[in-house]
C-alpha cells in the first residue's frame, strides 16, 4: 500500500488554546478507541498493545493525552478548511520573475 503523509499548515504559536492545540486534541479524541467500540482497531502486531500505559493499549494510539475526550462538533469543519487552504497553497504555481 502506498501511503503519503501530508501536513496541514497552521501558523500560530503552540499552546492549549491555539489552533494547533485544537486540531491535536480533537484529532486524538476522534481517532481514539479508549472506552469505545473500536471502529478502526490497530493490527494484532501493533507494538502499543505491549505498552505499560493502559490508555495507549486501549486507545489504539501512541498517546496518553486526550484519548478519553470527545471531539468538538465544529472540529471537522475547521480541519476541512485548513486542508483546503493548504491544498490551495500547494497548487499555486510559482510566479515567474
Amino acid at each position: 500500500m502506498n501511503r503519503q503523509n501530508k501536513s496541514v499548515a497552521i501558523n500560530d504559536p503552540a499552546g492549549r488554546d491555539s489552533l494547533r492545540g485544537v486540531i491535536e486534541r480533537n484529532s486524538i479524541a476522534l481517532l481514539s478507541n479508549y472506552n469505545r467500540i473500536a471502529l478502526d482497531a490497530p493490527s494484532s502486531q501493533w507494538l502499543g498493545a505491549h505498552c505499560n500505559r493502559e490508555r495507549v493499549r486501549t486507545s489504539g494510539l501512541w498517546n496518553n493525552n486526550h484519548v478519553d475526550e470527545t471531539y468538538a462538533a465544529d472540529f471537522l469543519g475547521v480541519l476541512a478548511s485548513l486542508i483546503a487552504r493548504t491544498q490551495d497553497a500547494d497548487n499555486v504555481s510559482p510566479s515567474l520573475p
